[in-house]
């Protein structure tokens, strides 16, 4: 039986689960944990890669990030795609990370990712508890004893610390206050009261409508009906005028071999990736080039002009 395909639309909630291939430690070694140190980012240098990578990506394909955790071979992430579909932001992350894997372990040539991705789409009003999953994680794990005592994730950022990469806590805050569990003491009542078994058969199993679901039926039927008419996407044309229009350049001088033109076409990766448009290597082939060098090139310029690179919606 195929698998089903995967549920996504702009503004969809994602609880997703990423493994490494069996027996492996693709982020981190476990014995990290146990030093006498207290364990750390610099201790961990494919970890600190991975969630650079998850910054930049999510930044560049505008999806958000509600929570996270990264354990030594996998990795929960509850984002929430409001440009570039799921499966184009998880490709590139798990594509340019398992490049990166492979350099560093030369001897490694087989699969760094145990399969595919799993995940789930999130009503909001599960939020918080698809928060509090990920952060319950490594002490599922036996990794530690409260999640707070777990560097590797966003646990501390809720709980008023900061980590190296910090999630967007608004909409969990707001969440839980509607259960009048209000700022950081709340979120930590909340963190404290147990998982009901409707809970945990719901993430575990999805909605009795789709599986593919955290929600209750008419959620279920609103996710279902968003992803079956997704809104128009913006066309090649209307990505290379409107950053035409942003440089004071003639469309057609986005296609020069001239400075302006690189940087044009940087431009329209940055909107395209963001609005959801096409990916790198689509947009790549508009230019004669391919998805890594269009990626690289804006990375480059993304650094050299990030007054240009603004996270504002450009297509109303």
């Amino acid at each position: 039986m195929p698998r089903p395909a995967r549920l996504d639309f702009p503004g969809a909630i994602h609880f997703v689960r990423l493994q490494g291939r069996p027996a492996a430690s693709i982020f981190f070694d476990a014995m990290v944990l146990n030093a006498a140190q207290a364990p750390s980012y610099e201790h961990t240098p494919h970890l600190k890669r991975f969630i650079h990578l998850v910054a930049d990506i999510a930044g560049e394909c505008a999806i958000r990030l509600h929570a996270y955790c990264v354990e030594p071979n996998s990795c929960t992430l509850v984002i929430q795609t409001l440009g570039a579909p799921l499966d184009s932001f998880m490709g590139r992350l798990c594509g340019q990370y398992a490049h990166y894997w492979r350099r560093t372990h030369p001897g490694h040539d087989g699969r760094v990712f145990a399969s595919r991705y799993a995940s789930k789409v999130i009503a909001p009003e599960y939020l918080p508890h698809a928060a509090r999953r990920a952060h319950l994680g490594p002490v599922v794990s036996g990794l530690c004893r409260r999640p707070i005592d777990y560097p590797f994730s966003s646990e501390r950022d809720y709980c008023g610390g900061h980590t190296l990469l910090s999630p967007y806590k608004s909409d969990v805050l707001r969440a839980l206050e509607a259960r009048r569990h209000t700022g950081i003491r709340g979120y930590r009542e909340f963190m404290e009261e147990p998982e009901t078994p409707y809970v945990t058969n719901l993430f575990l199993r999805g909605s009795s409508q789709d599986s593919r679901i955290v929600g209750n039926k008419v959620f279920a039927q609103q996710a279902r009906d968003m992803a079956a008419h997704p809104a128009p996407r913006p066309t090649k044309e209307a990505l290379i005028a409107r950053a035409a229009k942003e440089l004071r350049i003639r469309p057609v001088d986005i296609f020069s071999p001239t400075p302006a033109g690189a940087l044009g076409r940087a431009l329209v990766a940055w909107y395209g990736l963001r609005a959801g448009a096409a990916t790198l290597t689509d947009m790549g082939r508009w230019f004669s080039v391919t998805g890594a060098t269009l990626g690289q090139a804006l990375r480059h310029h993304r650094r050299a002009s990030p007054a240009l690179f603004t996270e504002r919606e450009v297509f109303d």
